[in-house]
């Protein structure tokens, strides 16, 4: 047997050794969503590994429905907020009542912007686990029942004031 030979073979077998359990080294892009999800070419629906974080090419379309009933709500709550105010009410969100000394279009842009980048945040990682608690998908479905109680609680208090 030839000594090269069993180097050869070494880095052989070096070569070999399982790679796959270290970090995912595929990077999430801007691309995913426009190309990928405004257009359908995507491929990954599911991911490869079980109990690791992935990012996909096309979402469940009752995820982005959710999505679409978040933003759908927060636009309702800018609405409902604006008619409250019309009525004596007062913002209590900080932020928010800082961006209305600028005008109702700069609030109602404010709120939808970042509603809209949370939305696709949360969405783009909705099969992370965000804090080591829970997953995007979660936190997206939360966020549409806390949505719905707020519109409910600002249509109860519009129906007190009036």
């Amino acid at each position: 047997m030839n000594p090269t030979d069993s180097t050869a073979t070494v880095d052989a077998n070096a070569s070999l050794i399982e790679r796959r359990g270290q970090k995912d080294r595929r990077k999430h892009s801007w691309r995913t969503i426009t190309y990928c999800g405004l257009h359908g070419r995507g491929r990954r629906k599911h991911a490869r590994r079980k109990g690791q974080n992935y990012y996909l090419d096309q979402y469940q379309p009752r995820l982005v429905f959710t999505g679409i009933g978040v933003l759908l709500l927060s636009c309702l709550d800018a609405l409902l907020t604006l008619t409250l105010l019309n009525h004596g009410a007062y913002e209590a969100n900080r932020f928010m009542a800082h961006m209305l000394e600028f005008g109702t279009a700069t609030f109602v842009a404010t709120k939808i912007t970042i509603t809209c980048v949370g939305i696709l945040f949360l969405l783009m990682h909705a099969h992370f686990r965000i804090l080591r608690i829970t997953s995007g998908r979660q936190v997206l479905k939360l966020l549409l029942s806390v949505y719905g109680l707020l519109v409910a609680y600002e249509i109860v208090l519009l129906g007190i004031i009036r």
